[in-house]
């Protein structure tokens, strides 16, 4: 009970200290600013890849070498990796900067709207293809991989069907997993425009 009123007592310290700035772009994300994503065209020597879709937040579903598909999230370490959710953890993982995680899962197909897909458990609302070069795709996968060299860092989670790992930068609704997955694709040569704060994603 102590430490249930602690954690309601850092909740409220840290919405008495959001900036006026802050507010606005949640108001301004509330308002329905979506993403803006521009797939570039004619890329060298192009691959599919998938943006999925769930809702609340978003995967990023890449080829790998071996003819299967690897999908990425990022979220908050609590929430995700060691799936402690509900009301107050929500504000916790939002209010304040917190561990951040990144995961990892293998998929045997790719992902298609309307299809569920047993390695996507959490399942997903959408998912949006686009072509991006292979170069590109090699360097952001090889970049993700190597967050999970060490065995000793992964925590699986059956409710995701992914390993997860610790994210060097901090979580919170300032860097929250669509702004990392909006990062993620301008690494792949999309260009991105829009608040990023929901998972509101318009391609073209």
């Amino acid at each position: 009970m102590a430490l249930l009123n602690l954690e309601w007592l850092q909740v409220v310290t840290a919405v008495r200290r959001v900036r006026p700035v802050h507010l606005a772009i949640v108001v301004a994300a509330i308002s329905g600013c979506a993403n803006h994503v521009t797939v570039p065209e004619d890329p060298a020597s192009p691959v599919q890849a998938y943006l999925v879709n769930h809702g609340r937040h978003a995967s990023l579903v890449l080829p790998d070498p071996d003819g299967q598909w690897r999908r990425y999230v990022h979220g908050e370490w609590r929430w995700y990796a060691l799936d402690e959710t509900g009301p107050l953890r929500a504000m916790q993982a939002i209010l304040w900067p917190t561990q951040a995680t990144i995961g990892r899962g293998t998929l045997d197909r790719s992902p298609e709207t309307g299809r569920p897909l047993p390695g996507i458990p959490e399942g997903y609302a959408e998912a949006i293809g686009f072509q991006v070069s292979q170069s590109r795709v090699t360097a952001l996968r090889d970049r993700l991989d190597a967050y999970f060299e060490n065995p000793e860092k992964r925590h699986y989670q059956p409710r995701y069907g992914l390993e997860f790992v610790p994210f060097p930068k901090d979580y919170w609704f300032m860097h929250q997993s669509n702004e990392v997955i909006a990062h993620w694709l301008r690494a792949l040569g999309l260009e991105v425009r829009g608040p990023t704060l929901f998972s509101d994603w318009k391609f073209r």
